[in-house]
């Protein structure tokens, strides 16, 4: 069983979702899980990148993660942080 959950996108783009399901005869709940399946399977480039780019940050300690997080260099957070939280 299925739950919901709202998800924001623009007028625009509810009413092209609107548009679809009443097309194709089915739910915008199902217009927007096929979209994402589409778009994982026509974009796994960019997935597998993404997924590189978490194992890099995740290498690097939990200052590293941190400093992702938040959006600012690494030595703003060990400064903060008082110490070198890298991964020995």
């Amino acid at each position: 069983m299925s739950t919901q959950a709202p998800i924001k996108v623009n007028e625009q783009t509810k009413e092209r979702v609107r548009f679809l399901a009443t097309l194709i005869d089915t739910t915008q709940s199902d217009v927007v899980d096929r979209a994402v399946l589409e778009f994982a399977v026509r974009h796994s480039d960019l997935i597998e990148k993404g997924i590189d780019r978490a194992r890099s940050v995740l290498a690097e300690g939990d200052a590293a993660v941190a400093a992702h997080l938040l959006g600012v260099p690494l030595e703003a957070v060990q400064r903060v942080s008082g110490e070198d939280l890298r991964t020995p």
